[in-house]
Parts: C-alpha cells; sequence; structure tokens
C-alpha cells in the first residue's frame, strides 16, 4: 500500500483517538470527513490553467493570490453532491448544528461556492468579524478544501518566500490557523486553513492586525516545549504553533491543526478567538 499524506493522516489521527479516549468521537468525525475529501480530491483530473510566469510574478508582486475561484476545476453535480455528504457528516457529529436548507439545485451551490471563497479571502478590502456559518456554509467551505489544495500543490513552487511575507496564503488569500517553527534556525511559516500552503511570516508580528509591538504579543509554551500558543494583544486573536526544532519524527501540520484542539479550548477560555 502506498504510504500516501492522507493515509498517513488517517493513521494519527487514529493514533490520537487511542491516546485520548476523550476525543475519540471528534477523530472519529475529523477521519471521516478527511477520507470523504481526499476521495474527492483523488477525482480531480482537470489540469490547471495558469498564466505564464512573469504574469504570476506580476500578481506576486502586488499582493494578489495565484489562483481565483474560476479556476479552480468545479463541476456543479459533483460538488453539489460532496457538500451533501459532508453536510450529513457535519450533523451526524453535531445535531445542534444550525439545519440551514442546503441549496437546492447544483447551481445554487455552485454560486454559494463562489461567495464563500470570496468572502474567506484574508485580503478582503472591509474584512473584519464575521457571523457563525450556517451548515450549507461549513459544508460548502469543507467541500472547496480538495479543489483548494489540489491547486495549491501545482502553484506553490511559484511563490519567492522571502518575497511574500503576507499575512495572507500566496496561493488562494486564505488566513493562516496554524504555523510552524523551522527546524534550522526557527523561521516561522505560517499555514493555509483553506488550502493548506506554507509561507514564511515574520515571527515577532501579528499576522492577523500586523501588531509588532513586543509589549502586546506572547506565547504560552506546552510542558514539553513542542507548542506556542500565541496571542496578540492589540487584535485579541491566538495562532497555535508547533516547533519542529523540537519534534524528532516527521509531522503533518494539517494532522497537528486538528490534533491541537485542546490549545484552542484554552485559548477561547480566555477570550482569544
Amino acid at each position: 500500500m502506498i504510504d500516501s499524506p492522507a493515509q498517513r493522516a488517517l493513521e494519527a489521527l487514529e493514533q490520537a483517538a487511542e491516546r485520548d479516549e476523550r476525543l475519540s468521537t471528534y477523530y472519529t468525525f475529523q477521519r471521516t470527513l478527511l477520507q470523504e475529501l481526499d476521495k474527492a480530491k483523488a477525482n480531480l483530473s482537470a489540469s490547471l490553467e495558469l498564466a505564464d510566469e512573469e504574469a504570476l510574478e506580476a500578481r506576486l508582486a502586488q499582493g494578489l493570490p495565484l489562483i481565483g475561484f474560476a479556476q479552480l476545476p468545479i463541476e456543479e453535480k459533483a460538488f453539489a453532491e460532496l457538500v451533501a455528504q459532508i453536510a450529513e457528516i457535519l450533523l451526524e457529529y453535531d445535531p445542534d448544528l444550525t439545519s440551514a436548507a442546503l441549496p437546492e439545485t447544483p447551481s445554487a451551490c455552485y454560486a454559494l461556492a463562489e461567495q464563500r471563497f470570496e468572502k474567506n479571502q484574508a485580503n478582503a478590502e472591509g474584512k473584519g468579524a464575521q457571523a457563525q456559518p450556517s451548515l450549507a456554509e461549513m459544508a460548502v467551505d469543507l467541500a472547496l478544501r480538495p479543489y483548494l489544495e489540489w491547486a495549491a500543490e501545482q502553484t506553490l513552487r511559484h511563490v519567492e518566500q522571502e518575497g511574500w511575507k503576507r499575512p495572507y496564503c500566496p496561493v488562494c488569500a486564505g488566513a493562516p490557523d496554524f504555523a510552524a517553527l523551522q527546524t534550522e534556525a526557527g523561521a516561522r511559516h505560517l499555514v493555509c486553513s483553506r488550502c493548506n500552503s506554507e509561507w514564511l511570516y515574520p515571527r515577532v508580528k501579528c499576522p492577523f492586525c500586523g501588531n509588532a509591538d513586543h509589549a502586546k504579543l506572547y506565547y504560552y509554551p506546552s510542558d514539553d516545549q513542542v507548542y506556542r500558543l500565541y496571542v496578540c494583544q492589540a487584535c485579541n486573536r491566538y495562532l497555535k504553533t508547533i516547533d519542529l526544532r523540537e519534534v524528532e519524527a516527521d509531522v503533518l501540520l494539517p494532522v497537528e491543526r486538528i490534533t491541537t484542539v485542546a490549545m484552542d479550548a484554552a485559548a477561547r477560555s480566555e477570550g482569544y478567538t
């Protein structure tokens, strides 16, 4: 059997469930979701239409992401079916979720996906606090992931890391929701919440509000020094981080995002978002 990242992720989540039985239901939910999304990604066979190298460099220089919604190979019927499957998984895990009706037609589902793609871009003008998404919006956001990951795998190589250093993803303009301190010099790479791309960003600077005042930036290390919870007193946001210098084994950052759920709970209990 090929040891694919998806298979490794499934095994890591299974091991996490064995370590902490209190979260076994949560990890089972995440494994079911990952299997569905990975299956959808495996079925993508289109080619990504990209501009030439010079045009891509120009986009990055202007702070524009490399891909737009129209470049994603979304077939409306298949996408709507994926959204329905994900909604079912979400409701099975949490029956109390807002049960807003899903879009009635594949074209309506596609239109909602375009809307959510644009709304969730971290570089959008006037972007502020967003309301809790409905079931339909959550399902659509998740259904977009395999398409965005597929696109990121083909485009991230065009990003010159030292030249970007912006607080949003160079591929899809998504916001970061995890970070890693690299093994060589401890440089910080942010991880996109939408497509899992990684990009270089200054360590002493909040990626959500740009605050670089040392007096308003803190981090709380885990007992084993592997994890850090960075918080910003200027915008009240937090960012989970793994210090790869303290880890011997290879890690999958998208899995670490899931298995550090206790850090999310701790941050939110203190009023951070």
